[in-house]
């Protein structure tokens, strides 16, 4: 249930979602509930995000996904971290490609929020975050079973109970979900066992106790090279994409200790181990000299491990709601490649690699929420970070670093009540993102700077929501500008050349623009549900340095430097619509068809290649045979619409063309039906 602290509340909590987003919020926060997920019954999680306006989420490969916000995070497509903190039961889960592993079938709640979010969520957090809250022990004891299946080998089966007793409760889900992929190995296996045990400890004070497995292999591939081969080979039958063959290992474990010390004061301690363990094979080259990558390079052993401590004390006093939280992060992460034994590459010599990465984060941060007025509230957010990095290559101890960086953070902004359902907002956010330490690490080994800023983003965004007519809105305009990007100096795939390649921070960003959602009352036999962003991402400084000609060993390629400013950033469309429509013929019946459109963009830093928009139309449809028993079903691009999911052009060579992009073609129409009985 929502708490009151007094006259006002803080906006939400970190690590519970036992603190509800109110009416007096001071910038964009969007919330889907469990209801809305199982409504969609969603493959991957950018089905479920695809509702909400300024998020571009895509699915590079496999069950690959990349979520950006407002922009940030599409100037590389693989290898950058995605500048939005992903956050699962208040942890900022640690991904550096940017890759969500999460078990769908375990998501209460998603909560995403736009703008520069690390005031709550420190390092990555610069264009947001998606806050992701797994089921939790509820009031009454119930069960679940689902099953589904449909195109391209699809299976999924769910089964769950929820037990709740005097003083404890009981949560257990397991879940299966396989499919072959429509790409050529793309195939995916997800198992997942999850539980939470809670105990009442008093009427005031609870403990939960959470364990999470989930073991997935997925082969991920679907990208081509060229528009010949993306007409030719769809599905990419002929080539591997860079990385593959995936078997990871999930194990999240936590404790969180709940005490409400009076009426309007409460105390969260959370204690976690989250460990993500992988082996996969990546880099690929051309073996037989048929024009295709049909091998790997590498194969790598990866273990991630996240140990932390977090708690957050809330008070109220008179019209001041005051949360105060302490963040400490101890994250260890080894990885492994070994060179297979037929790997040859003309980028230069393949060796091994051993490195070990420790991350210490310990962090401050403070929320003052002050009702100003009958109708006037505002927020302040401060967060400091203390980030530690040590680097030990196992190899070469000369690559070993062991920087450190201290951070602040901060949102400010106020709101001001129209009436009792509409309200106005305007606020500051800031993020940063502190650079990795194998970008350090690189620059040291060839000898280049390793004084290398940390990324900032300043987020000024202006809006306003509410209720007229029962229709919900909510509507945003804003300016998200990003300070000191960290990329390489030449282009961020060129491999090696004579040219100084190192990192450095190489150029300024902005992105401005208007955010829209706009859904009808769901109690209708007619409703929907409207997100649209139009997204103008531009560089404001970036000078990028294009291969003209590669000439052999001794004599030196040829670069020329391209100034880029005010070319728009790859990747980014200036319109995004997605529609969905629920229509009730019948009381136990709900159809609902969907439009999802994206228009035009670039897939290169230079803008030479642009690529054409789409739009897409699916349809879902859910019939209840009774109150326990429901019937779903849904087919995906159901005019069988040809398209490209993803284009990405490296423009690092001046000769480049469109036989060089990495293309990504859309899956053809598909269906999906399940039944789901609860009792």
């Amino acid at each position: 249930a929502t708490e009151d602290l007094g006259t006002i509340s803080v906006e939400s909590s970190t690590i519970d979602d036992k603190f509800k987003t109110n009416q007096s919020n001071v910038s964009n926060i969007s919330i889907i509930d469990n209801k809305e997920i199982e409504k969609v019954n969603p493959q991957n999680i950018v089905e479920v995000l695809n509702n909400i306006p300024g998020i571009t989420a895509m699915q590079t490969e496999g069950d690959i996904v990349k979520i950006h916000i407002r922009g940030i995070g599409n100037q590389v497509y693989m290898g950058e971290k995605p500048g939005v903190a992903v956050v699962i039961d208040g942890v900022p889960v640690q991904e550096t490609t940017g890759k969500i592993n999460v078990d769908l079938d375990n998501i209460a709640s998603i909560k995403v929020i736009k703008g520069g979010a690390s005031y709550l969520y420190g390092n990555d957090a610069i264009a947001g975050a998606i806050v992701i809250t797994t089921k939790r022990n509820k009031g009454k004891s119930q069960s679940k079973i689902e099953t589904e299946a449909g195109s391209f080998g699809y299976k999924r089966f769910l089964a769950s109970t929820n037990q709740s007793f005097e003083n404890y409760a009981i949560q257990l889900q397991g879940s299966f979900r396989d499919s072959d992929g429509f790409w050529d190995r793309a195939f995916y296996t997800n198992k997942s066992l999850n539980g939470k045990y809670s105990y009442y400890i008093d009427d005031t004070s609870d403990v939960i106790v959470g364990l999470d497995y989930t073991k997935i292999e997925s082969g991920d591939g679907s990208g081509v090279h060229g528009i010949d081969a993306a007409n030719e080979d769809p599905k990419s039958s002929r080539e591997i994409t860079y990385s593959s063959d995936y078997d990871t290992t999930l194990i999240k474990a936590f404790v969180t200790y709940s005490k409400d010390l009076d009426d309007d004061s409460n105390l969260m301690f959370n204690t976690y181990r989250f460990t993500d363990k992988k082996t996969y094979q990546s880099a690929y080259e051309d073996v037989d000299g048929d024009g295709f990558n049909e091998a790997h390079d590498y194969a790598n052993d990866e273990e991630w491990a996240q140990n932390g401590i977090k708690s957050e004390y809330r008070t109220s006093i008179n019209s001041t709601a005051i949360m105060a939280g302490v963040d400490l992060q101890r994250n260890k992460d080894k990885s492994l490649s070994d060179v297979l034994p037929w790997a040859t590459t003309s980028y230069g010599t393949l060796s091994d690699s051993s490195i070990n990465t420790d991350e210490n984060i310990n962090a401050l941060y403070l929320e003052l929420k002050q009702q100003l007025s009958t109708k006037l509230t505002g927020t302040f957010n401060i967060r400091y970070d203390d980030i530690e990095y040590q680097l030990e290559d196992n190899y070469d101890s000369t690559n070993n670093i062991n920087p450190s960086y201290n951070e602040n953070s901060y949102r400010a902004g106020i709101n001001y009540t129209l009436n009792e359902n509409n309200s106005i907002y305007t606020s500051i956010s800031t993020g940063f993102r502190a650079p990795s330490a194998g970008q350090i690490s690189s620059n040291s080994e060839g000898g280049y700077t390793t004084d290398i800023d940390s990324e900032k983003t300043y987020n000024y965004e202006i809006g306003v929501k509410g209720l007229i007519s029962n229709f919900n809105y909510e509507a945003s305009i804003y300016q998200l500008d990003r300070k000191d990007y960290i990329g390489t100096t030449s282009g961020n795939y060129v491999r090696s050349s004579d040219e100084d390649i190192y990192y450095d921070n190489v150029a300024n960003m902005r992105s401005r623009g208007l955010e829209l959602s706009l859904n009808s009352d769901k109690k209708k036999d007619l409703s929907f549900n409207l997100a649209y962003t139009y997204l103008d991402a531009k560089y404001t400084k970036y000078n990028y340095k294009q291969l003209v000609a590669d000439n052999p060993f001794p004599a030196a390629d040829v670069y020329q430097t391209l100034d880029l400013s005010n070319n728009q950033v790859p990747r980014t469309s200036k319109h995004t619509l997605n529609l969905i429509v629920d229509f009730k013929p019948i009381s136990v019946l709900t159809i609902s068809p969907e439009v999802v459109a994206k228009s035009s963009y670039y897939a290169d830093d230079t803008n030479k290649f642009k690529q054409s928009g789409y739009a897409l139309v699916n349809l879902r449809a859910n019939y209840k045979i009774n109150k326990s028993l429901e019937l779903f079903g849904k087919i995906d691009n159901l005019l069988n619409k040809n398209y490209y999911q993803f284009v990405n052009v490296t423009a690092s060579t001046v000769d480049k063309d469109m036989d060089d992009a990495t293309i990504i073609v859309g899956p053809t129409r598909s269906f999906y039906a399940g039944l789901r009985y609860k009792f």
